[in-house]
């Protein structure tokens, strides 16, 4: 019997940027504090028992005003993107950040994510296993947010 499995891979370096100097370029040099020298992980797990399952989209623009995904309830995992660009067609870049409101509003906490940045969210509890529970706000303007969920 087949079954719909998710293998989630993160990774992230700390380095410090070291500026253009004489006749030096700027250059990266990882940092020696041993605490965040190796972060990263790797999982394998079964979403659902079958094969036969539909994933949803439910990506959207969004601009300044805080508003919330939708409303549909989010069985397995949600995906969200800040793609780095005003609309669909990918065609203007944007710097603006994204910040996640999870839980229902902004005041019970979330996170931001920069251009280009994403973040994968499995195994959800109450109060954040339905898309109305996820409130998203763009730093200034337009920032087409790639969301997948199942």
């Amino acid at each position: 019997m087949a079954s719909t499995r998710m293998r989630v891979n993160h990774s992230a370096s700390v380095f410090h940027r070291i500026a253009a100097a004489g006749d030096m370029p700027a250059h990266d040099v990882s940092t020696s504090d041993t605490v965040v020298s190796s972060l990263g992980g790797t999982a394998d797990f079964e979403l659902e028992s079958d094969e036969t399952v539909a994933h949803v989209s439910a990506s959207k623009v969004q601009d300044a005003t805080e508003a919330a995904i939708g409303s549909a309830a989010i069985a397995d995992y949600i995906y969200i993107k800040n793609s780095g660009f005003t609309s669909s067609a990918k065609t203007t870049a944007t710097t603006s950040n994204l910040t996640v409101g999870v839980g229902g509003a902004f005041a019970s906490g979330g996170f931001t994510l920069a251009a280009g940045e994403a973040i994968t969210l499995h195994g959800l509890g109450g109060g954040s296993d339905n898309l109305s529970e996820f409130q998203l706000d763009s730093s200034s303007g337009d920032i087409y947010v790639e969301i997948a969920y199942l």
